[in-house]
């Protein structure tokens, strides 16, 4: 390994799961034999069926995309959402999930976090309907599922399309054994990179019957339908060989994360900090291992302590909302909002 791969190592919070070159080669070498890069190839078919089932609820199916903000943005999309509607989403929260709701055409909103991780509040999402269409983009944030029967609820009662960014929480179970991608209309889980699996870039939806087919025509511009209703969101032949090469790994790259996780445990059971709390019977967080600082200030000594000591943390996603944001012009609805204090106390490992 060379120093400038050394370098790299230390230098990032997730370094990639990286594939056998001879599995990588030979959906690659089908490909080229096909002259079939893209419109659901060999592999990309053969993809939809090959990730394990624990990965998705009884009856649903998965729906490959080209990428992590494609999957949010066609679920999205099928809430039947009218123009000026909006989108209740975090403002602690990578831009990604609140630029989609813009992308779409519709109005970002920014309801408050919970006390103890970024998910959204129920009670908070209450507060900020308003009698325009919505719909309900919320994040399983640092892997921890809070409040889906509450969110659920909300949604049901307002009749609010429900559509769960799951970014951190491929692979888990909440207490009563029941999948993360069976809350939500349509679930979007990104592959990018830096997650358990990935594909380099792509993503992939799980949903029933019905809204499998509609994402499926929505991803290839709405051809199969007659009319031109959707986008260019499909999944290429590379994208599928990268992830064919990785899943005989998966389960060890999984088993090495929970190492990690016991050893970290471990090692900051004295330190006077708190990361978000799992009920017994949880599965663990596979993504992040998160810190929280009683204030911020011992979060920045701490902070710049490990960079020291070549260990890198990095802090949670900025603010969205209010000054100085990328929306500025809109305020988390809240008396007192727990979101801005909440983003400088977490320290992710």
């Amino acid at each position: 390994m060379s120093e400038r791969r050394r370098e790299t190592d230390i230098a990032t919070v997730g370094a990639p799961m990286l594939p056998d070159r001879g599995r990588l080669a030979a959906p690659m070498a089908e490909a080229i034999g096909a002259g079939w890069f893209s419109n659901g190839g060999a592999s990309h078919y053969r993809l939809e069926q090959a990730l394990p089932r624990e990965n998705r609820g009884a009856g649903q199916s998965l729906v490959r995309a080209s990428s992590g903000t494609m999957t949010p943005m066609l679920a999205l999309r099928l809430g039947g959402l009218t123009e000026r509607a909006e989108g209740i989403t975090s403002p602690l929260r990578f831009a990604a999930t609140a630029q989609i709701i813009a992308w779409c055409g519709f109005r970002p909103v920014f309801a408050d976090a919970e006390t103890e991780t970024p998910t959204l509040c129920p009670r908070a999402v209450k507060a900020v309907i308003t009698p325009r269409p919505a719909a309900i983009l919320p994040v399983h944030s640092l892997g921890v599922p809070r409040h889906v029967a509450g969110l659920a609820d909300v949604a049901r009662r307002h009749g609010l399309w429900l559509a769960y960014d799951a970014a951190h929480a491929f692979g888990l179970t909440l207490l009563d054994g029941q999948r993360v991608a069976a809350f939500g209309n349509a679930p979007a889980f990104p592959l990018h990179a830096t997650k358990v699996l990935h594909t380099g870039e792509g993503s992939f939806v799980v949903a029933g019957a019905e809204t499998a087919t509609r994402l499926r025509l929505r991803r290839n511009f709405g051809l199969e339908g007659g009319r031109p209703v959707g986008i260019n969101g499909k999944l290429s032949e590379p994208q599928t060989a990268m992830e064919l090469a990785l899943l005989p790994d998966l389960a060890a790259g999984i088993a090495a994360r929970l190492a990690l996780r016991a050893h970290y445990d471990a090692a900051l059971a004295g330190l006077a900090a708190l990361h978000p709390r799992r009920r017994a019977g949880d599965s663990a967080t596979l993504t992040f291992y998160a810190l929280r600082m009683a204030a911020p200030a011992p979060h920045a000594r701490l902070h710049r302590a490990w960079a020291v000591e070549r260990v890198l943390a990095r802090d949670h996603f900025p603010l969205l909302c209010g000054p100085g944001t990328p929306w500025p012009e809109a305020p988390i609805v809240a008396p007192a909002p727990l979101a801005p204090r909440l983003g400088l106390e977490l320290l992710c490992l």
